[in-house]
């Protein structure tokens, strides 16, 4: 028994070690013919590879010549204006809720007196500088390399000896910076070229302000190519946005037209003209990884039109920059604004009524820009009955425009004098503007604190008034169609809204109103009309049903037929 059973292991052994043997034979042959495919395959992918860097390489080469041949152009084209295209791998530049103070270019070149800005900075929910570039003498404060900037002799007040070094340090700070380019009011371009200012009228030569400062034209191509050429340096230095400041003509405007001419006009009015700067400017920065912000008078968010005839249009200025900066200090409201007898003495409620404002001259629009206030940090000792700017008012008109949900300011001071006092720190400030986003969000309310059925209610009550530019805000509509078109449309009609006799909430935005109308001098009820109710540029829109489009602007309905598509809704 133990022999068979010896025979029987030598046996499974022998099969086993055959096995193992054929197994490393197949494993083998395997190998060898898989060789030869491996290696092939590792040609293959290395031709691909050559090939695909080849590829590359010859587009960048193209790219390169490219390049070449654009900025060779260009420099035909502009001449003394031309400024090199930036470098092709530019950084990201996002968009950011800049917190920022203005600095002059002499305190950007005290090294103590810009540490402590800086400190201030980091210290606080700031974060952003707003630097003067081409400053309010029309000087630049670094020296520029352009060379009409140099046939200017516009870099003669140069303080600033490194702003690429200062703009070094800001981002490894990251200190957001604004390269602020004050634009028509330049006093120093037109005693260089005479021909590029407003003139007298009659031949008298330069026109000048009650300052004795002249203005550059600003109907004048030259003038905005200089500035634009000023523009695209700073953005080549490192600022990551352009605020072009005095985009206006001169105010007092009755006497200035009494007085001036503006060569090249051509029919084109004040707003025109600024509208047509900043939709170049934007056109011409396209490509040098900048935001665009405007500096606009805050009035022109509170008046129709332009206001003051200056040029600047609430409508035409916002939908061709990124930001849009209404200088809403409070001292800036005569007696009697906003219904304050001093607006200065109510620094909260005057920023709250100039951002409404604000607010809804954006609704209106189909690309507004992101409003960015400028707030007060200075006491106005010239205003009767003003009263001592501090850190508890400077703190009260951030609150204020917070509360409308706007996170974004910049403070002014001429003196760049700021207190520590005015701000909250980085996380406070977040936690608070997350806090009033949460709230607003809880009730249901817009920026304005309306809710959806407080807006349907304006809406309808504008519709029995009539009153065309409330309509205007508070309908859902086509962008294309104009202010005037909306008007003409409104004042057309012949049916009109007697009254809204119920309110019914359903579900996603939706609500029914009962309604009695006059048509054709008859009653008609429709009954539970829908109407939806959507957020569009952060405010509650009314969405009115066709069929009430249809009965109140229709010149003549029967009332069969406006009871049958009340029916039929």
């Amino acid at each position: 028994m133990k022999k068979k059973g010896r025979t029987t292991r030598i046996l499974l052994t022998l099969v086993v070690l055959s096995l193992i043997v054929l197994s490393g034979c197949l494993q083998d042959t395997l190998s060898r013919n898989q060789e030869p495919q491996d290696e092939q395959e590792q040609i293959d992918a290395e031709e691909e590879r050559q090939r695909q860097e080849e590829e590359k390489n010859l587009e960048e080469e193209r790219q390169r010549e490219e390049r070449v041949a654009r900025e060779a152009a260009l420099r035909e084209q502009l001449g003394a204006f031309f400024v090199p295209l930036p470098p092709v791998d530019g950084r990201d530049n996002p968009a950011v809720k800049a917190k920022g103070i203005y600095v002059t270019g002499h305190m950007v070149a005290s090294k103590n007196r810009f540490e402590e800005l800086v400190t201030l900075i980091e210290a606080t929910e700031l974060n952003t500088m707003v630097i003067d570039v081409k400053n309010d003498h029309g000087l630049m404060t670094y020296r520029s390399e352009i060379e009409i900037i140099n046939e200017m002799n516009a870099n003669k007040g140069a303080i600033i000896k490194d702003m690429d070094a200062v703009l070094t340090e800001l981002n490894e700070r990251e200190i957001y910076p604004i390269a602020r380019v004050v634009v028509f009011r330049d006093p120093h371009l037109p005693e260089m070229k005479k021909e590029w200012a407003i003139q007298k009228r009659n031949g008298g030569g330069q026109w000048r302000d009650p300052s004795n400062f002249a203005w550059v034209n600003p109907y004048e191509k030259n003038v905005w190519d200089y500035n634009i050429a000023i523009a695209k340096e700073a953005a080549i230095k490192g600022f990551r946005e352009i605020q072009f400041d005095y985009v206006r003509f001169p105010e007092n405007a009755k006497r200035v037209d009494r007085e001036a001419e503006f060569p090249g006009a051509n029919g084109r009015a004040k707003d025109e003209a600024i509208e047509g700067f900043l939709a170049y400017a934007q056109e011409q920065l396209k490509e040098y990884n900048v935001h665009v912000s405007a500096d606009v008078f805050g009035v022109i968010a509170t008046s129709k039109g332009d206001a003051d005839g200056i040029g600047q249009n609430w409508e035409k200025v916002s939908p061709q920059v990124d930001i849009i900066c209404p200088m809403i200090y409070p001292s800036h409201y005569g007696p009697g604004y906003f219904g304050f007898s001093v607006p200065d003495a109510n620094p909260a409620g005057t920023i709250n009524r100039a951002l409404v404002d604000a607010i809804k001259r954006n609704a209106t629009l189909e690309t507004p820009a992101v409003i960015r206030p400028w707030l007060q940090s200075f006491t106005a000792s010239w205003v009767k009955g003003n009263i001592v700017y501090g850190p508890a008012e400077v703190r009260a008109q951030i609150d204020a425009a917070l509360d409308l949900g706007i996170d974004e300011f910049l403070i002014w001071n001429a003196a760049n004098r700021y207190s520590s006092g005015s701000f909250l720190t980085p996380s406070e400030a977040k936690t608070r503007a997350a806090a009033g986003a949460a709230q607003r969000l809880a009730k249901s309310h817009d920026v304005l604190g309306r809710t959806a059925e407080t807006a349907l209610v304006s809406y309808l009550d504008a519709v029995k008034t009539k009153n065309w530019r409330d309509v205007y805000l508070w309908q859902v509509r086509d962008f294309v169609v104009s202010e005037t078109e909306f008007k003409a449309w409104v004042e057309s009609w012949t049916s009109s809204l007697q009254a809204y006799t119920s309110i019914a909430t359903e579900q996603d935005g939706r609500f029914t109103v009962d309604m009695e109308l006059k048509v054709n001098d008859e009653i008609v009820t429709m009954v539970a009309e829908h109407f939806t109710i959507v957020m569009e540029n952060n405010v509650w829109k009314v969405d009115p049903p066709q069929s009430f489009v249809d009965i109140i602007s229709k010149k003549e309905v029967s009332s069969g037929s406006t009871e049958e598509a009340s029916n039929n809704n």
